[in-house]
């Protein structure tokens, strides 16, 4: 009788925790009102292209600007600044093989922007950080390196993407715990190792080893991260959300793919799943759907415009196309309420560029790079360079702004000379 007993009270117990854990009360302003303002987490969003973007119609101080006409349109056009005058003033080579610099500063073996602030901003969220690219990549350069300068794969599936933020298939709770599982005690087993031989290297393989050990206590911190998520509920996907039925990676899809990257991106954010992600717009070699057609010519091809004026406009049409998500991207955040009562977009910040400066020549001079939301003071445009108010040179001044602005103590990022705070905070 006492063991029956004792069995339901621990399933009772077990129950209460089950449904305490799957039902989460939303956030409700009513309930904040008069109360102290919570600190809102910070968010940063790196978005790169591969070929580029046509300057004359990217920079606000050009006659063309039909580029930020997207941003116009919904209503958040004053929430950017373009920045003109700024590159990584390192080897130019050639452009496409380079364009994975864009927010490495062009550092050997240096660690990516995102990467740098992840550890910190996606400490208590699901993911850390969540790398996207809008169809298969040519010259394998991933915006996102780790510590150690190594490419992070990005997830290339709209539909991966989904599951990662509200779960399904892709997530079964199952396999996700004989996989965590698993991995702890194949680490255990080489940590066993590693310090066995601790005893028996010299000085030299002591330091390889201690960088190893490092690099295993990271590990360790992933696999424990997981853990915790592992039997917390997903969130309930937008009823206004859905994924087309037949899944279509091919370059020929690219836009399609990447306007649901954005707009999941920005249910991620709402749902607090991650506060870190970098998006990798790619090279295409092949014609383009837009607007329900298939262009003439390959996204490539128009990119070596050669100023005529048919491909200069095709061109610009792909890349309004990617300014579109963007735009709807902010304006969802824009009319999100944030924790502290100002709005997501406020507290999150969009930058956009490309270290292929001119697609057409592949030079790699004076950066295209827009830097939007996150409660800047923007001004629309932002002259640099030795000759203008501002004389910043170095595309890394802008991200030490960035990260003093979202609560880092930091004064340099890679080949940083100063900043751009007198501008932007």
């Amino acid at each position: 009788m006492r063991s029956t007993l004792h069995d339901r009270r621990s399933f009772l117990r077990f129950a209460s925790q089950a449904v305490a854990g799957a039902i989460a009360l939303p956030a409700l302003p009513s309930l904040s009102m008069g109360a102290p303002k919570t600190q809102s987490p910070k968010r940063l969003v790196c978005v790169g292209t591969q070929l580029g973007w046509y300057k004359p119609a990217f920079f606000a101080n050009s006659d063309d600007g039909r580029l930020l006409k997207p941003f116009d349109n919904l209503g958040v056009g004053d929430q950017l600044t373009t920045i003109s005058g700024l590159d990584h003033k390192g080897p130019t080579g050639n452009g496409h093989a380079l364009v994975y610099t864009l927010f490495t500063g062009q550092v050997l073996r240096s660690v990516s922007l995102d990467q740098y602030v992840a550890p910190k901003l996606g400490a208590d969220t699901r993911y850390e950080s969540i790398q996207l690219c809008a169809g298969e990549q040519r010259f394998n350069a991933p915006m996102s390196l780790n510590q150690n300068g190594i490419p992070l794969p990005p997830i290339i599936r709209p539909s991966v993407l989904f599951s990662k933020v509200f779960g399904g298939d892709a997530a079964s709770m199952e396999r996700q715990q004989y996989l965590l599982e698993s991995g702890r005690s194949l680490l255990d087993e080489v940590t066993g190792d590693a310090k066995r031989l601790n005893s028996r290297i010299n000085h030299e393989d002591q330091a390889k080893l201690d960088e190893y050990f490092s690099s295993v206590r990271d590990v360790e911190k992933k696999l424990a991260r997981r853990r915790d998520w592992l039997d917390k509920p997903y969130a309930t996907p937008d009823s206004r959300f859905s994924l087309p039925a037949d899944e279509n990676v091919a370059h020929s899809m690219m836009i399609q793919n990447e306007d649901l990257m954005w707009d999941l991106m920005a249910l991620a954010i709402k749902n607090d799943a991650c506060r870190v992600f970098s998006l990798t717009i790619p090279l295409a070699d092949g014609a383009l759907m837009l607007n329900g057609n298939l262009m003439a010519n390959g996204y490539h091809n128009i990119s070596h415009h050669g100023n005529k004026q048919n491909k200069v406009d095709n061109l610009v049409a792909i890349e309004t196309a990617h300014m579109n998500g963007a735009a709807r991207f902010m304006k969802a955040l824009k009319e999100t309420t944030d924790v502290d009562g100002g709005s997501m977009l406020d507290n999150t910040t969009l930058l956009i560029g490309s270290a292929m400066a001119d697609a057409s020549k592949h030079r790699r001079v004076d950066f295209p790079l827009m830097i939007a939301g996150g409660g800047y003071k923007h001004r629309r445009h932002l002259s640099c360079g030795e000759d203008q108010v501002n004389k910043n040179e170095m595309a890394c001044d802008l991200y030490v702004t960035v990260l003093q602005k979202m609560g880092f103590e930091s004064d340099r990022f890679a080949t940083s000379k100063s900043n751009l705070n007198a501008a932007l905070l």
